[in-house]
């Protein structure tokens, strides 16, 4: 199948982009002129893609994206997509299962550990907040170089961090979800 091939409706796909980026950006609490002087694209022009009009190259785009905290992929994520995914608990001791949505700004993880096991945070931390929950047993936390010991039904929350890592004394459940910075 060749280019030509495919039918595309550009200002159909404009304006759909460009409504997704509206809603990112208002979800975000950014006015144009702040998402402006975050990814130096010009008021009026962000304005204009959040209204389908103009065509974003991709550099323009990965700027606007990068600003906003977001892939180009979740922008450009067409309706018919996935949009609910099932996941589980690990069943066996020393595992991971990422259950997050690939499409979500949250990242979810919930590792599944065995007595002695350790390791580092499983989800992606850069500009990121951290929350975890013990579901069950205990897990020791080490952030920033400060311990905390968490036993089934605890959690722990943290804003600003550069180092996570965990040991499980016992056989623990734990769920890591991190989320964009509310510093930003």
């Amino acid at each position: 199948m060749s280019a030509k091939d495919v039918a595309l409706d550009e200002d159909a796909l404009a304006s759909r982009v460009g409504g997704r980026l509206r809603r990112l950006r208002q979800d975000r609490g950014l006015t144009l002129a702040a998402l402006s002087r975050s990814c130096g694209v010009s008021v009026s022009y962000l304005s204009a893609v959040e209204k389908g009009v103009n065509h974003p190259s991709l550099n323009t785009l990965a700027a606007i994206t990068e600003a906003l905290g977001v892939s180009i992929r979740t922008v450009v994520a067409e309706e018919g997509q996935e949009t609910i995914r099932l996941s589980a608990i690990p069943r066996q001791p020393s595992a991971t299962a990422e259950v997050s949505h690939p499409l979500l700004t949250l990242r979810a993880s919930i590792v599944s550990a065995a007595p002695g096991d350790e390791g580092t945070c499983p989800v992606d931390l850069e500009d990121r907040g951290l929350f975890l929950y013990v579901v069950t047993g205990t897990v020791v936390v080490r952030v920033d170089g400060t311990e905390y010991t968490l036993d089934a039904g605890d959690a722990l929350d943290v804003t600003e961090l550069s180092e996570v890592t965990w040991r499980s004394p016992v056989a623990s459940e734990v769920t890591w979800v991190s989320c964009p910075s509310r510093r930003r």
